[in-house]
């Protein structure tokens, strides 16, 4: 589908009165459908981060977790606990996750992993040890509380004073020997749907174009490159365990063809073509 397209759409959607209730109200009477191909992008992303987790020296059983945006469909917190996390508090700016949504991520997971008996026996949040708190606040989460703080595609989408406050925020809620684990997708998320495009076209673009499609679609991202985050992790009271994030060797072809805008025009085709990320980060001076 043509880029376009989906922004006109999504403008839409976000401005129909009582939208996310009425969203609810169809996915309760004909169900939801997820996009597979996601979900397995999702799994794919979640081995990364549990991987990740373990270099950075905090295993994932008996952890208490804390997940940044954990969206429509929670698999990762049913990972999580299924890997033997002691607890999983899921956090979202607004309550996205519901009955519907929730039983369908745990259909997809029996189907994609039988062998995993203990998805037999979830029918509901309150069969494994997780917490939902949409809107979260950080009073919500007692200080010293959690010893693994995720994330996965979600500080894309947050401008960087905002990205900074979170993160400080979120810093004396560690406690000791605590890690971070997020991982960034630093793609034009339009290209997932509109193929024909550069994974960064939106590159090209000006600062009042993009904020123009950000003010419309309502879920923008900040265009922040791989080597832009540390800055920002610092500012927040955090340091790097280890980062990960490589040139996409298609991207690298693509950005010879694209006119860029300031700043990225400054910025090497190594720097930009880096499409996915992984900062692994613990409260700066923590052991």
């Amino acid at each position: 589908m043509d880029w376009r397209l989906v922004v006109a759409k999504k403008a839409l959607v976000a401005r129909v009165p009582f939208g996310d209730a009425l969203r609810r109200a169809k996915r309760r009477r004909v169900g939801y459908r997820p996009d597979l191909g996601n979900l397995e992008t999702t799994l794919e992303n979640y081995a990364d981060m549990h991987a990740a987790a373990l270099r950075a020296g905090r295993p994932i059983a008996g952890a208490r977790v804390l997940e940044v945006g954990s969206g429509w469909f929670p698999l990762i917190p049913i990972l999580l606990c299924l890997d033997g996390a002691r607890e999983v508090v899921m956090t979202d700016l607004n309550p996205h996750m519901d009955e519907v949504t929730f039983a369908a991520a745990v259909d997809y997971l029996r189907g994609r992993f039988p062998e995993r008996t203990a998805l037999r026996d979830i029918r509901r949040l309150s069969d494994l040890p997780l917490r939902y708190l949409a809107p979260y606040a950080p009073a919500d989460v007692a200080d010293g509380s959690i010893d693994l703080v995720v994330s996965r595609t979600v500080l894309e989408h947050i401008d960087p004073g905002p990205l900074v406050a979170l993160l400080g925020a979120l810093r004396p809620k560690l406690a000791a020997g605590a890690r971070m684990v997020h991982l960034v997708d630093h793609s034009d998320h339009l290209q997932h749907i509109d193929r024909g495009l550069s994974p960064v076209n939106f590159l090209s673009w000006g600062e009042g174009r993009h904020r123009l499609v950000n003010l419309l679609i309502g879920e923008g991202e900040n265009r922040l490159r791989h080597h832009q985050y540390p800055p920002l992790f610092e500012r927040a009271g955090l340091e790097l365990v280890f980062e990960q994030g490589t040139p996409h060797p298609a991207t690298l072809d693509s950005l010879r063809g694209l006119r860029l805008a300031p700043p990225f025009d400054a910025m090497s085709a190594e720097q930009l073509s880096v499409l996915v990320s992984i900062y692994a980060l613990k409260a700066a001076g923590a052991s």
